[in-house]
């Protein structure tokens, strides 16, 4: 009990600060509080019908894992700009790009990264990070898209090649994920560029990159919009009004789930049909509220204007929760997980599964509370659900004690 009153009262100081890994007030520093450090207690779930096991350590924090496409085992990135190999019995380093990657600010460093669709010929990653900055001038530094050629299973920074690069007005608020749709396409999600209250409106800024899930083409060393139709930038836009797109997934519907980062009171879920353009509102609206005040968390749900679409599912700033985690669409799995989108929340460690109800609506199904500050979920070896803590440990979750 005592351990988790103290998780509870360390998480209540945590929750204005968060922005999903970053405060938003980006450049106001808050010298009362300390970011939890390596070492942050075991994970203790309170039910008894989950077992929560280390699985890996040695990380700064976790926020990937893919399957290597040829190879039998998985490539973990490292917020800190490490890329590290693991096949059941050893660890391997496979990229350090620190030198290209800014960790100045708690939301920076290497945000993403996939496998090529074809990467059985051209053995080509892409990633995406913020790029390096001078750290004692609070510098703001670019989100960039590149590609990465593998060679003998490791990358050089000699191999890279910048994609794209997307201008950050403040330090936060960078998304980062990038998921591949197969047939050499690809989702990248991008923040609104940070600071309270969206200042400069690139939520509904239509021409704007900030805010939005891009859609574009890669192969062969080349990138472009999928839907090339005026050749600006704006054709890489498939979705927008979006806070910060932390973590997204697709189901095999083609149903887009999106774990958007709220402000003050509210983190939601969205799910849409992939490929229709959508605006999700923000910053408008805050989930499925108004925003024209954002310290008033007691308005009540409100239809969306003409246009814009509202989440699936909201949770409130409640009981220390501070910031969504999302995500990852259970087709794999534990069976008892699966047919849901698995996310959490970053201050109480709280897990949760969406899942149909038998009115056809989509409702939260409480799984675990992990007692530890969430970042992301992952696929193991063989199949594990893995938790990435900000303290850098992996651990392994099961419906079954044991």
């Amino acid at each position: 009990m005592r351990l988790r009153t103290l998780f509870v009262l360390t998480v209540l100081l945590m929750a204005p600060l968060s922005g999903c890994l970053g405060n938003d007030q980006d450049e106001v520093d808050n010298n009362s509080f300390e970011w939890p450090g390596q070492g942050q207690p075991e994970c203790e779930p309170l039910e008894v019908d989950v077992s929560c096991r280390e699985y890996l350590t040695g990380f700064t924090t976790p926020v990937t894992s893919l399957h290597h496409p040829v190879d039998d085992e998985v490539w973990f990135a490292d917020l800190d700009g490490r890329i590290v190999s693991w096949n059941g019995t050893d660890k391997r380093q496979v990229a350090n790009l620190t030198g290209l990657i800014s960790n100045c600010h708690t939301e920076a460093g290497l945000l993403g990264f996939t496998f090529t669709n074809d990467f059985k010929n051209s053995y080509e990653i892409l990633f995406t990070f913020i790029g390096s900055a001078n750290c004692e001038t609070k510098e703001v530094t670019n989100l960039f898209l590149a590609s990465a050629k593998v060679s003998n299973g490791t990358i050089s920074m000699d191999d890279v090649n910048v994609l794209r690069e997307i201008e950050q007005p403040y330090r936060n608020h960078n998304g980062g994920h990038i998921h591949s749709l197969g047939n050499h396409s690809y989702l990248w999600g991008i923040g609104d560029g940070g600071g309270s209250n969206d200042p400069m409106d690139h939520g509904q800024n239509g021409s704007s990159m900030l805010g939005t899930i891009q859609h574009f083409w890669y192969h062969g060393g080349t990138i472009s919009p999928h839907h090339n139709t005026s050749e600006t930038d704006e054709d890489y836009v498939l979705h927008k009004g979006l806070r910060n797109p932390w973590k997204f997934d697709v189901n095999q519907e083609n149903q887009l789930w999106i774990a958007d980062v709220g402000q003050n009171c509210f983190e939601e879920i969205n799910v849409v049909d992939v490929f229709v353009p959508t605006n999700f509102g923000w910053s408008d609206r805050e989930a499925n509220r108004d925003f024209s005040d954002p310290n008033d968390c007691s308005k009540s749900p409100s239809e969306p204007p003409q246009g814009m679409t509202d989440p699936v599912l909201v949770y409130a700033h409640e009981e220390g929760r501070c910031s969504i985690t999302g995500g990852q669409w259970m087709d794999w799995g534990p069976s008892e997980w699966q047919d849901g989108y698995l996310y959490g929340d970053f201050c109480t460690g709280e897990i949760w599964l969406a899942q149909l109800n038998q009115e056809g609506e989509w409702e939260q199904k409480d799984l675990i509370s992990t007692q530890n500050f969430i970042v992301g979920f992952g696929r193991g070896l063989n199949d594990e659900l893995l938790v990435f803590t900000w303290t850098g440990t992996i651990f392994h979750l099961n419906p079954h004690q044991g």
